[in-house]
């Protein structure tokens, strides 16, 4: 089976990927459409090299968006779906989804080193772990990354979305709870 991926450029440092596969179910009703916005972020404010890293989050599919954040989308004139997803993202945030967990950072090196230039690094979580995680060294070599080589990874979570939604979010509540709150009821 063929798995038909749809990528759509939201703004410089952001790409929104879905497929119509990918989904959440909340056991009754409708199941829930996701997709995913993988933004570059430069965690140096001097714009230093090996500063930008990429944070992905799931957020409904356009059609399965609650209607007033549409809305308010709209209010602010914006009526493009690529708009309006990116609205949606910026403004009532995703659900976090540790992309370098899918395919660990120098698990990736000989492949990925084709791709874009980066440097792996240990970062602390909020947690207290240890993680490896990727950085690159401009924001076009980051972004380049996310489209060619994460996107290729991010249908695997869709094998263990629960496991992902049942994680607690940092805002509270869980990866649930902020996908009910951004979907249609």
């Amino acid at each position: 089976m063929i798995l038909v991926l749809s990528q759509s450029q939201l703004s410089q440092s952001q790409i929104y990927i879905e497929s119509e596969r990918w989904q959440c179910s909340f056991g009754w009703g409708e199941p829930v459409k996701l997709g995913m916005v993988l933004e570059a972020v430069d965690l140096s404010p001097q714009g230093r090299d090996f500063s930008y890293i990429i944070e992905a989050s799931l957020i409904p599919q356009l059609e399965f968006m609650d209607e007033e954040i549409l809305e308010e989308a709209r209010a602010e004139g914006l009526n493009g779906p690529e708009e309006m997803l990116r609205y949606a993202y910026e403004c009532y945030g995703g659900v976090p989804v540790n992309i370098d967990a899918l395919q660990p950072a120098k698990a990736s090196c000989g492949m990925s080193s084709f791709v874009a230039e980066s440097s792996i690094d240990t970062v602390i979580t909020r947690t207290g772990e240890a993680t490896e995680s990727r950085h690159f060294l401009d924001l076009s070599e980051a972004i380049t990354f996310a489209r060619d080589f994460y996107a290729v990874y991010v249908p695997i979570i869709f094998g263990f979305i629960d496991v992902i939604l049942d994680n607690p979010l940092r805002a509270g509540g869980t990866g649930w709870d902020k996908i009910k709150q951004m979907a249609k009821k």
